[in-house]
């Protein structure tokens, strides 16, 4: 049997119709209950005029204040509270007429409070239950279209917090019997809620309780409804079910949620930086987000930005905060072809108005970099190209300085040629009292980068952050791998120690950093504790399902070469002042003059060219941090 289709006019037509009938029909019994079936002579004009009025009248209002763009199978409290309002407007305009204004030019009985009230209540309530009927029907019918599924056959799922989250996930799983989800209860740690019943699902207990409930419920798999549950509640749940076989699951964090999405289907498996402890630290940067602080939205709005390593893992991130802001055009530079495909082509998708141009390039080709600034003119850029692991770099020093290093300050040096306004440089905790070749070539392009703020228009910044969960060849998904494979999970020191901050929040500190960074500053974000790496690694063994040590052995295998036991975000020599953001700092250091930077890099250049070996290197290297040390001792600290 061929679907019935009806045309937008003729279902706006049907709802302008339904809802005329209410009005007509809610004024006319107004006036029969008031006067007990027998209309009083005095209101007998009114009572036949003034229902005819009702249908144009409170439609056409009705219309000018849009509750026809509402979706009726979708209706709910938002839109009965508009509709509250605007039927409310309509009667006091019937009230305010026919009492106060018409009665001062002629004689007249105006609408009985009564009536007016009566009117009221009956054209709200017959309004509110078309809707209501429309989306019950629509639900029903839909439900009848699903294939039924056997109630013995869901997966029966407990929620934890019986708040809106969970109200809203029980809506959801009943209106879409595809989840093949079951909810069976809750448990929430507030003792007002127990025993009561949330859309009629009961408060079992509290989350100690979690193991008892799950088992005499034959449940296995429990979802954490509380979008702002904090790391220490997790943690707790997390310990609870340990050894049981519950699966956990969570909902994303409140800035992850996506919007006009269900929950339901974004509850996703616990992953460590649920767990870690430090809370996520998230920047406002855009200004209709109603920051008070200042915003990197005025800067990024429709200027021309470069983002270098704009296929790795900062790099990506990186672009998809900044086309939140609607550059005019994003340049996605980067030398990996498959990388930046892929993240040209996310851009396309999620942001089909925003204008990219990927750009295949070495940074360490001058001739081309210079033909890119040339022709595209960027007025921004954020140079997140480097080479990061600390022991390869160890096995190859000459491409680390060479990259790193030198590249940057040659990017810096056509930075400021061609006239940016603004140089971003991402670096590392790495670089504070390097230890590493990797370390070493970070901490050098920092200087070499600032170098150009004391005599250069352009504004260049050095952004400083320590290790991003889940970047390519991190811990964690080295860990995770280890764990799949069974282990051993190694770790080089038990008391080893790392900064870590979220993806997110490293790229959002290095956009925020053009709306609070002064040229030459070095700014970090208030990173926290750092977090011990062999309790990380147990942690995610526990989350694996494993038990540390008994079913996944964790080995020490001792510091590699290059590598410290504990990182630090700011260098012996450096201090810490406030910025107007209350979660950025900026790091005083001395001023550095461009003179040293001719010499640094001819030094350097000369040393790569001639492919010293790597302790040759290395004295070479220290003795360019001391050149610019040396350069700058007698200038004030800024």
């Amino acid at each position: 049997m061929p679907k019935l289709v009806i045309s937008p006019f003729m279902y706006r037509l049907g709802q302008l119709t339904l809802d005329g009938f209410v009005a007509w029909s809610a004024c006319s019994l107004a006036f029969l209950i008031r006067f007990d079936g027998e209309v009083a002579d005095t209101h007998q004009f009114l009572a036949g005029i003034l229902p005819l009025v009702a249908i144009p009248g409170r439609v056409l209002i009705q219309s000018g204040f849009g509750l026809y763009q509402q979706v009726w199978r979708l209706f709910g409290l938002k839109d009965a509270l508009s509709l509250f309002q605007v039927i409310t407007l309509y009667s006091l305009l019937v009230l305010v007429t026919t009492r106060l204004l018409i009665p001062r030019f002629v004689p007249f009985d105006g609408v009985p409070l009564g009536v007016a009230v009566i009117d009221w209540s009956f054209c709200f309530l017959g309004m509110v239950a078309l809707r209501y009927a429309r989306r019950w029907s629509v639900h029903h019918t839909h439900q009848r279209r699903q294939p039924r599924c056997d109630r013995s056959e869901r997966q029966k799922v407990l929620l934890v917090g019986a708040g809106k989250t969970g109200a809203q996930i029980v809506q959801e799983v009943r209106q879409s019997p595809q989840l093949n989800l079951e909810v069976v209860g809750f448990v929430d740690d507030d003792p007002t809620k127990v025993r009561r019943k949330v859309e009629g699902v009961p408060v079992l207990g509290s989350s100690s309780q979690l193991v008892a409930i799950t088992s005499s419920l034959n449940v296995n798999e429990v979802l954490i409804s509380m979008p702002s549950a904090s790391a220490a509640q997790i943690r707790k749940l997390v310990d609870l079910a340990r050894g049981t076989g519950l699966k956990l699951k969570v909902l994303p964090g409140q800035g992850e949620i996506l919007r006009d999405r269900n929950l339901t289907p974004q509850a996703r498996e616990i992953q460590i930086q649920d767990i870690l402890g430090r809370p996520e630290v998230r920047l406002d940067l855009a200004e209709e987000f109603g920051s008070h602080f200042p915003s990197a939205r005025s800067q990024i709005y429709q200027r021309t930005i470069l983002v270098t390593g704009a296929g790795g893992t900062i790099g990506s991130e990186i672009c998809r905060q900044l086309a939140r802001l609607e550059p005019k055009h994003l340049l996605l530079l980067g030398r990996g072809e498959n990388s930046i495909f892929q993240i040209e082509q996310e851009l396309r998708r999620d942001f089909p108005n925003l204008m990219t141009t990927p750009v295949i390039a070495d940074i360490r080709h001058q001739a081309r970099i210079e033909r890119i600034l040339k022709n595209w003119k960027p007025e921004i850029i954020f140079h997140a190209a480097a080479h990061k692991h600390v022991p390869l770099m160890q096995h190859n020093p000459t491409e680390a300085i060479e990259n790193n290093a030198l590249a940057s300050a040659y990017l810096a040096t056509l930075a400021d040629t061609y006239g940016v306004e603004t140089f971003v440089l991402i670096s590392t905790d790495k670089a504070v009292d390097p230890s590493s070749f990797m370390g070493l070539s970070k901490r050098l392009a920092e200087l070499m980068v600032k170098a150009h703020a004391a005599t250069s228009k352009t504004r260049f910044l050095v952004v400083r952050f320590g290790n991003v969960l889940g970047s390519r060849g991190s811990v964690v998904p080295i860990f995770q791998a280890q764990i799949a494979r069974g282990g051993p999970v190694t770790v080089t020191d038990q008391a080893m120690t790392r900064y870590f901050m979220t993806t997110p929040e490293a790229a959002q500190l290095v956009i925020q950093s053009i709306a609070v960074g002064q040229s030459g500053q070095t700014l970090i974000l208030d990173m926290g504790q750092p977090v011990n790496i062999f309790d990380l690694a147990e942690q995610m063994i526990q989350l694996a399902g494993f038990t540390p040590q008994q079913d996944i052995p964790i080995q020490i295998t001792g510091l590699r070469p290059g590598e410290k036991l504990h990182e630090s975000l700011t260098g012996a020599t450096e201090n810490i002042m406030p910025t107007q953001h209350p979660k950025i700092m900026a790091v005083c250091s001395k001023l550095l003059l461009v003179e040293a930077l001719s010499d640094v890099i001819a030094t350097l250049s000369e040393a790569t060219a001639h492919n010293v070996a790597s302790e040759a290197l290395w004295a070479v290297a220290q003795k360019c941090l001391l050149t610019f040390e040396h350069e700058s001792q007698k200038h004030e600290i800024i």
